[in-house]
C-alpha cells in the first residue's frame, strides 16, 4: 500500500459525538435525495479523526461497528429514483473511497479488527470494479469524472492488486475525454455550478497529483482560473445553478495556484454564459447561459439573463441559489424557479430549457460597461441591457424589454426593502429607481458568513414590480442611509447625483459636473454630439483636461473621424496635419484597433 494523495484530515470531538450513539446504518427516513447522501458514509469519517487526535477507543470502536453493521445491512436499503441503487452508483463509489482510503493508511496498524478491516478493504475494491465496469464509455457531467479520479486514486494506493492496471488505464482514459469534453474552453464545468464545479476540480486536483498529465493539462489552469474570476471581494463564490456558496482559498491552495490577483474591469465566459462587471468596490455576475441536462435531474435553474451583485464584501442583490436538500418541497417552486431569481417572469409559465439566448459583444469603455441579450424562454422576445457606470459614483441601469404580457420583475435582497417615495426602495447598501410599485415577499435563501467561512439559510426579501418593460437604477451604497438621487425618464435617461448628472441613451453616456463636461462615451456609435463624428461604427471615450480633448477610440478597420477641434491632432501621440472646416478637423485611422486622439480645446472649452 502507498500513500493517498492526501492524507487524512483532522476534526474536534463534537464531530464525532453522534458516532457513539445508535445510528441506523440503513438510512430509513431520511428522504428520496438525502438517503443516497448518507451512503456517501462521511458521518464515519470523524470516529477515525477524532481517535487519532485523543486516542481514545470508543470513536475507533464505534467506527468499526457502524461499518460492519453497514456491510452487513446494505444490501437491504432500496432507493426511490427508479433504476438508480443507492449503493451501486457513481457517487456513492466515489465518496466512499474518497472518505475510506486515506482512513486505509491511518487503520491498517491500528486496533480495528481484522474483520472489519477486511470489510473496509472489500468496500473500496469492490467499489472500484463495480466503477470500472460502469464508465467504460464517455458520458457528460460530474459523476463520472469525480468516479475516475478515484479509480485512478485507489489503481494508485494499491497497485500489487492484479486489476490496478486496467482501473489505472480507464481512469485516464475518462479524465483526459473529461477535461476535452466536460470543460468548456474558458475553464468553466459543464453544469455551470460554482458548486459542482469546485466538487470536479477537488477531484481532478486529486488525479493530478498521481498523474502529471492532468497537472499539466491547460483545462486545469483554466478550472482554477475560472474560480478566481467567481469569487467576490468576501471570499466566496455565488450560489448559482444549484450550488452552495463555496468559498475556495482552500481549493486555491490545494492546487499550487494564486488566491489573489488583478483581475480586469470586466469578464465574459462564453461558453459557461457568465459575464463579470467589476467597479471599485462592486460586481455584478450576469447569467445567460444554456440550460444543461443531467444523469438524474438537471442543476440548472430556469433563469435566464438574471444577475447577483456583491460589494463591500457582502451581497447586495441575491437569489435563492440552492436548497437544504433536493427533497426540499419548494425545490423546483422556489430555488429553480424564476422567480427566486432577479429577472423577469411571464404570469405562471417556468422558462423553457430551450431559451434561444443571444448576447452582443460586451462593450466596456472604462467608465462605462455595457452587457446586452436576449432570448425566447417564454415563447416570445425579452431583452434586458445592463449598464454600468463604475466611474464614481456608480450605479447599474437595467432596461428590460419584452412582447410578452402579464409579467413580473423580480429584485432580491437579504434585508427588507422599503418604499421611501413611489418607485423608489432602499434595502442595506441599494437603492432601487424605477417608474412603478410593487410587492414584497419573503423566501429563504443561503446567506455567506465571513467570520466562519460559511453559510446558513436566512430571508431573502423579494420586490416584484408588475410588467417585463422596465428601466431600473441600482444605486449601491457603503453608508446605511442611501444617496440623495434623482432620475428622470424622457428622451434620454437623467441620473442627477447633485451637481453630477449622467445623460443615458440607447447607446451614449455623457456626465457633467456643475455644467461643465467630465467624460462621453458612446458604444457602437457615428457621433458624440458636439464632439466626434464617425464614418463606421466605433466604441469612443472622451474625456476634457484642462487644455485638451482626448478620444480613446476602438474601430473594428479604418475610419474617417472628424473632431471638433481648432487646433492640432495628435494620434497616439503622433502630430498630425489635417484639414479643418469651421471648428471641425478631419482624420483618417488607417486600420482596425484601439487608437488615441488628442486635440486642443477650443476657446470656448
Amino acid at each position: 500500500m502507498r500513500p493517498p494523495a492526501w492524507p487524512l484530515s483532522s476534526t474536534d470531538e463534537t464531530a464525532a459525538a453522534r458516532l457513539l450513539d445508535g445510528i441506523d446504518v440503513t438510512g430509513s427516513g431520511l428522504g428520496r435525495s438525502q438517503l443516497y447522501g448518507f451512503h456517501y458514509l462521511g458521518w464515519l469519517l470523524p470516529g477515525v479523526q477524532a481517535w487519532k487526535l485523543t486516542d481514545d477507543l470508543r470513536y475507533l470502536q464505534a467506527f468499526e461497528q457502524h461499518l460492519d453493521d453497514w456491510v452487513s445491512q446494505r444490501d437491504s436499503v432500496v432507493g426511490e429514483w427508479p433504476g438508480l441503487d443507492p449503493i451501486w452508483y457513481s457517487l456513492g463509489t466515489w465518496a466512499r473511497c474518497r472518505s475510506l482510503l486515506p482512513t486505509l493508511e491511518v487503520l491498517t496498524d491500528s486496533p480495528l479488527s481484522d474483520r472489519v478491516w477486511g470489510r473496509l478493504v472489500a468496500t473500496l475494491v469492490g467499489g472500484a470494479r463495480w466503477a470500472y465496469d460502469e464508465h467504460d464509455v464517455f458520458r457528460h457531467g460530474n459523476w463520472q469524472l469525480v468516479c475516475a479520479t478515484e479509480l485512478l486514486h485507489i489503481s494508485a494506493v494499491l497497485p500489487s492488486l492484479v486489476e490496478s492496471g486496467d482501473w489505472a488505464s480507464r481512469a485516464r482514459e475518462r479524465i483526459s475525454e473529461h477535461l476535452l469534453l466536460d470543460v468548456y474552453p474558458d475553464g468553466g464545468h459543464y453544469e455551470r455550478s460554482p458548486g459542482y464545479h469546485r466538487m470536479v476540480l477537488t477531484a481532478l486536483q486529486t488525479a493530478a497529483r498521481i498523474d502529471p498529465a492532468v497537472a499539466a493539462h491547460p483545462r486545469f489552469a483554466a478550472m482554477h482560473r475560472w474560480m478566481r474570476e467567481l469569487v467576490s471581494s468576501g471570499g466566496w463564490m455565488p450560489h448559482l445553478q444549484d450550488s452552495g456558496i463555496e468559498w475556495p482559498a482552500e481549493s486555491f491552495e490545494r492546487g499550487g495556484f494564486p488566491v489573489a490577483g488583478e483581475l480586469p474591469p470586466s469578464t465574459v465566459l462564453p461558453e459557461s454564459g457568465y459575464t463579470i462587471l467589476r467597479g471599485a468596490d462592486v460586481r455584478a455576475v450576469i447569467n445567460h447561459g444554456p440550460h444543461i441536462e443531467h444523469e438524474l435531474e438537471s442543476h440548472s435553474h430556469r433563469a435566464v439573463l438574471d444577475l447577483v451583485m456583491d460589494g463591500w464584501q457582502q451581497p447586495l442583490l441575491w437569489e435563492a441559489g440552492g436548497p437544504p436538500s433536493y427533497d426540499d418541497p419548494s425545490y423546483l417552486t422556489w430555488y429553480q424557479s424564476g422567480v427566486g431569481h432577479n429577472t423577469v417572469v411571464v404570469g405562471d409559465q417556468e422558462l423553457s430549457t430551450d431559451r434561444h439566448v443571444e448576447v452582443d459583444p460586451l462593450v466596456d469603455t472604462g467608465p462605462v460597461a455595457v452587457f446586452s441579450g436576449r432570448h425566447r424562454g417564454y415563447g416570445v422576445s425579452q431583452s434586458r441591457k445592463i449598464v454600468m457606470v463604475r466611474e464614481e459614483p456608480a450605479y447599474f441601469v437595467v432596461l428590460d424589454e419584452t412582447e410578452a404580457t402579464q409579467c413580473r420583475t423580480y429584485w432580491h435582497a437579504l434585508h427588507p426593502w422599503q418604499e421611501l417615495r413611489p418607485g423608489v426602495y432602499n434595502t442595506a447598501n441599494m437603492l432601487l429607481l424605477t417608474t412603478t410599485s410593487g410587492e414584497q415577499t419573503v423566501g429563504t435563501a443561503r446567506r455567506p458568513v465571513l467570520e466562519t467561512r460559511s453559510a446558513d439559510y436566512g430571508p431573502l426579501h423579494s420586490l416584484a414590480l408588475p410588467g417585463g418593460d422596465l428601466t431600473t437604477v441600482l444605486v449601491p451604497h457603503a453608508q446605511p442611509e442611501p444617496p440623495d438621487v434623482t432620475v428622470e425618464h424622457a428622451d434620454e435617461l437623467l441620473v442627477r447625483f447633485g451637481a453630477t448628472v449622467d445623460r443615458l441613451s440607447a447607446s451614449t453616456c455623457t456626465r457633467t459636473i456643475g455644467g461643465r463636461l467630465s467624460w462621453a462615451t458612446g458604444w457602437r456609435v457615428r457621433e458624440l454630439p458636439g464632439l466626434l463624428r464617425a464614418g463606421h461604427d466605433i466604441n469612443v471615450l472622451a474625456k476634457l483636461t484642462e487644455h485638451h480633448l482626448q478620444f480613446e477610440v476602438n474601430s473594428s478597420g479604418r475610419c474617417g473621424l472628424w473632431i471638433r477641434s481648432r487646433g492640432r491632432l495628435r494620434l497616439n501621440g503622433i502630430p498630425l496635419d489635417v484639414e479643418v472646416e469651421g471648428e471641425w478637423a478631419h482624420l483618417t485611422l488607417p486600420y482596425a484597433g484601439p487608437w488615441t486622439v488628442d486635440a486642443e480645446a477650443g476657446r470656448d472649452g
